[in-house]
Order: C-alpha cells, then sequence, then structure tokens
C-alpha cells in the first residue's frame, strides 16, 4: 500500500466532458496543483499530470509501465476493458514491446506513407464524388472522416474492403464506447476477433503480400508471435487504424466549420498552411477527453516531483495540450505556432507507430474536401454534436454538413 492509498479524502478525477473542450478544472488544477493526488471512478487512487513538461517526460520515461493487467493494477471504472488484455501491444513494455513493434514497424515508416499518399487522395476523391452524388445534407463522419482511414487501412493491412463498415462498430468497442453495455463490448470484441481468426485462416490457405500475410509469417515462419498475439495485433491494427484517424479528422472538422468558418476560410486562400494546421489541430482538439493510466515500477522523478514505486499517474489526453506554458493562448487555434509536439501521439518507446500514416491521412483528408467542397459547412450547432465517451476515444456520432 502506497501513501497515496492511505489518503481517504482524494478529490475526484474532474469527469471527462464528452464534447470537443476539456474539463475546464484542467485549467484550475494545472495553475493550483499540477501535480496532485486525485481518486479516479474505480475508487483507485492516482497523480493527475496537467502540465507538458510532466507529460512529455512520463509518456518517455521506461519506468513508468504500460501494464495495466494484473489483478492489483489501478482501473480507470470498475468495468472490464479490453485495456487489461496481456497480448495487445499497448500493455507491453521492454523487449516484449520492442519484438511486437519491430515486426509492424516497416510497414509506417515516414518512407511508406509517403507512397501511400496517392492512394489516400484517390480514396479521398472517389468518397467525395459519392458525396456529391448523393447532394447535402450528408454525415461526414460515415460518408468520409471515418471511411477515408478505415479504407486506407484495409488496403495495407489485405482486408476485404466490402467488410469495411461493420469495423465501425468493432472499433468503437475496442475503444470501450460508453454507448455500449459492458456484456456488448465484449459481444462485439468477439465477433471482430473470430472475424479476424477466420480471414487469418483464409490467408494460411491463399498467401498474398499484404501486411496481414507479414504478421502471418512472423507467427508461422520465425516463430516470433504466439497465434492470440497474432490475433489480437492484426484486430488491433484495424482499430488503432480507422478509429483514432476518423476521430481526429471529424474533431477538427467540427472546429473549421464552426460558425463562420473562419478557420476554413483561412485555409481556402492558404492551402499552404495545411500542414501546420493539422498540427495544430491535432493539439487544440486531440482524440478525447479521457484519461490513460501508468503506474511506477520504480521511483521516477518527473520535473514537479516524484512518483513512487507502486503509484499511478493519470495523463488526460487534452491536459498537457492547453498548457499555457507550452502553448502560449493555448485556448486559441493559431496555425501560425512555433511550438513543441502535440504528444497526441504518445511519446518514447509507445510512439504511435501510424503517426506518419495518420497525417497523412489528415492532410490530404481536409485538402481535398477544401477543393472539391469549399462551400462545406456543419449543418447544425456544435452543442448539438453528440461523442461515444470511449474510454479512449471519444467518437464523434455524427457530423452533420452540408455545402
Amino acid at each position: 500500500m502506497t501513501d497515496t492509498d492511505r489518503i481517504p479524502d482524494l478529490p475526484a478525477l474532474p469527469f471527462p466532458s464528452h464534447s470537443l473542450t476539456p474539463p475546464a478544472e484542467y485549467a484550475e488544477r494545472r495553475a493550483r496543483c499540477p501535480f496532485g493526488q486525485v481518486r479516479l471512478p474505480s475508487g483507485d487512487p492516482a497523480i493527475l499530470l496537467l502540465t507538458y513538461r510532466d507529460v512529455a517526460a512520463a509518456m518517455a520515461e521506461p519506468l513508468l509501465s504500460h501494464d495495466l493487467t494484473g489483478p492489483d493494477a489501478p482501473r480507470m471504472t470498475a468495468e472490464p476493458s479490453f485495456l487489461q488484455d496481456p497480448d495487445i501491444v499497448l500493455n507491453k513494455d521492454g523487449a516484449d514491446h520492442l519484438r511486437l513493434r519491430r515486426i509492424v514497424a516497416a510497414a509506417f515508416t515516414p518512407r511508406r506513407a509517403e507512397r501511400w499518399k496517392p492512394v489516400i487522395r484517390q480514396v479521398a476523391s472517389e468518397l467525395i464524388d459519392d458525396l456529391e452524388k448523393a447532394g447535402p445534407p450528408t454525415d461526414l463522419v460515415a460518408g468520409y472522416c471515418f471511411a477515408l482511414p478505415v479504407r486506407i487501412i484495409c488496403r495495407l493491412l489485405g482486408v476485404p474492403e466490402h467488410d469495411a463498415l461493420r469495423f465501425r462498430l468493432w472499433s468503437n468497442a475496442f475503444a470501450a464506447g460508453a454507448r455500449m453495455t459492458p456484456e456488448q463490448v465484449g459481444a462485439e470484441i468477439g465477433a471482430f476477433l473470430a472475424y479476424m481468426a477466420d480471414l487469418i485462416a483464409a490467408k494460411r490457405a491463399e498467401p498474398g503480400e499484404d501486411l496481414i500475410d507479414d504478421l502471418i509469417a512472423a507467427r508461422d515462419g520465425a516463430d516470433k508471435l504466439s497465434e492470440q498475439e497474432l490475433l489480437t495485433l492484426a484486430t488491433g491494427l484495424i482499430a488503432a487504424g480507422n478509429e483514432t484517424t476518423a476521430t481526429a479528422l471529424s474533431r477538427a472538422l467540427a472546429e473549421l466549420l464552426d460558425g463562420e468558418r473562419t478557420l476554413w476560410k483561412q485555409l481556402l486562400d492558404q492551402p499552404n498552411l495545411l500542414p501546420a494546421a493539422v498540427e495544430e489541430l491535432l493539439r487544440f482538439t486531440g482524440l478525447s477527453n479521457s484519461t490513460l493510466l501508468r503506474r511506477a515500477v520504480a521511483d521516477v522523478e518527473l520535473p514537479s516531483g516524484t512518483v513512487r514505486a507502486g503509484q499511478t499517474i493519470a495523463l488526460p489526453h487534452n491536459g498537457a495540450l492547453r498548457d499555457p506554458e507550452a502553448y502560449p493562448d493555448p485556448d486559441t487555434i493559431r496555425f501560425d505556432r512555433d511550438a513543441p509536439p502535440t504528444l497526441i501521439f504518445g511519446g518514447g518507446p509507445h510512439y504511435c507507430l501510424g503517426a506518419h500514416l495518420a497525417k497523412a491521412e489528415l492532410t490530404i483528408g481536409l485538402e481535398m474536401l477544401l477543393q472539391r467542397l469549399p462551400t462545406l459547412r456543419m449543418a447544425v450547432a456544435r452543442d448539438e454534436l453528440e461523442f461515444s465517451g470511449g474510454e479512449i476515444v471519444d467518437s464523434m456520432i455524427a457530423l452533420p454538413a452540408a455545402w
């Protein structure tokens, strides 16, 4: 039992608001108590990190473990979660994590992302063709934000694209969507795993040259994967490859198309700002207002204090990204920032493998909409947007739009 465990009256973790805006309590706590202790919804204690320096250092620190699978591991909520699965790469540290990461790393290098840009542009163009044929209004989440990355990851992995629509529900289950009961989450993840097991069997019978074939070769030929790791790695790549990018793209569009569309018009006038705009929109909107956990396996010195062995830290997705010490005037979107990395893709050994591909999809996805649908506008008020409330990714349910 740590000192934190013995404190009975810890303040509750600021409840994540399922919206585009981080909880107001983050700014207040950052100014007053940037390294303070909180009680998680599960009842477990944690140290809440809210400064850029602390979060950046924590993400790069190997002594802050991602493995939250043991019976005494901290939980965000009392409900079961796939985050407790010991076979997923997100829950592995050290040599075991590096082993799995190396198997797929070659498919996600900057050079590979560059090669995928013509494909991304082609898919985006086809999706906009479909939007124009159907006419306004439309739901940009279903028709574009989700459809673009899921079709790309299907092609990269070698998954039949006609099954892509099934992945939206399954991916949301992996992100622990709040609109599903634990029983529904379990059932959907089970269906997803069963689908992938059948696909792997079919690929073994008729091998190809896609990423899933590489994973099968790593399992069957080089014995670098267990059968369960093969299944969860392939499934996780699909879920991560569409859910996160779809969420980032929809949240960015909600900001660009809000109100008078000032930011959208700025990009219409200055399309050369798009790469910087993607970085700033990732910082400002994030993927959710939810929180990730890490547990110290030894004492760790962070800029604002010491995390003792056995203690848990809580890393809000959007906490450090509104730190005025790192981002002056943090609550304003500025495409001319000279700022540090957003941390949205993590850091250290767990830096997101798909970051380069995701940025390419976001940049080209926005570029194509600006070129083809310059009068695009949001068809509902900002406060009417609904979110899934996922444990990792707070997906937008729909983004009604017209042009």
